[in-house]
Formats: C-alpha cells, sequence, structure tokens
C-alpha cells in the first residue's frame, strides 16, 4: 500500500502545510505549484535554491495527487528533521535539488556523470581537481 493511498486531506492543504513547514525552518521566497503533470516546491534555504519536482502520471486520479501531496510533505519534514537534529547539513538532505547557475539540479547535472563512471568503471574527471580521499587507520595516519 502507497504512503497516504486513502488520504482524504485536500491537496490545497497539504500544499499549505509545506509552506507553513517551510517557513517555520526560515525558508524564504517559498512556491508550491500544483500542476496537471508534476508537483513542485521551490524554496531558498541556507543561500541555496532548492526546487523539488514530483512527476505525476498524465492519468492520474485525485486520490493519487493527494497521495502523492501528502508523501512530499512526509518527505520535507524528514529532512528538516534531519537537519534540526545534526543528521545531515541543508547541503546534504537537499542536495539532489539545489538549483545550480544554469537552472538544472544537481540530480539532473550529476546523474549522467555517475551513470557513465559506473559504465566505465572510473571515476569522472573532477573539475576541481581535488584529491582522492585517503584511506586512515584507526589512529587516522594515512594506510
Amino acid at each position: 500500500m502507497a504512503y497516504a493511498e486513502t488520504t482524504k486531506v485536500p491537496i490545497a492543504q497539504s500544499r499549505a502545510e509545506i509552506e507553513k513547514l517551510l517557513k517555520a525552518a526560515k525558508a524564504t521566497r517559498v512556491i508550491t505549484m500544483d500542476d496537471y503533470l508534476e508537483a513542485i516546491v521551490m524554496f531558498m534555504l541556507a543561500g541555496r535554491l532548492i526546487k523539488i519536482v514530483v512527476p505525476i502520471a498524465g492519468n492520474a486520479n485525485d486520490q493519487v495527487r493527494r497521495s502523492r501531496w501528502r508523501a512530499l510533505l512526509l518527505t520535507i519534514k524528514a529532512k528538516r528533521e534531519a537537519i534540526e537534529n545534526g543528521i545531515e547539513t541543508v547541503e546534504q538532505a537537499f542536495l539532489s535539488h539545489v538549483v545550480l547557475p544554469d537552472g538544472r539540479t544537481m540530480s539532473q547535472w550529476a546523474e549522467p556523470a555517475l551513470q557513465l563512471a559506473y559504465d566505465r568503471g572510473e571515476m569522472p574527471n573532477d573539475p576541481l581537481r581535488l584529491p582522492a580521499p585517503s584511506t586512515t587507520t584507526a589512529r587516522g595516519r594515512d594506510a
């Protein structure tokens, strides 16, 4: 059974709850959009523009749409709790949804490189030329 599969909560209420939750977390520029093919939430948090897009099948009925919005609310609640409890930073929690200067999200930018790395069995080019992480022993020295 999918989360909130039988929910009666209207989409407008879920959107309002998401907006309230994000504003309480000090997010600014909070926008929610309910489009025929997707649910969209955008906001600024910790200096990052974040955009979450949830695809919705074109033939989805109102029940499916309500369920998706409730699941989106749960996802954002969980991320906020992780941030507030020091489990993750804003960047870690929302990294795949951070909008880059060209308008793509990190996931749209990184997923092709990740797939190529797995296909080739090698790391993609590092544009920052960062050193590879070292392996350390229990005493903190390089192995």
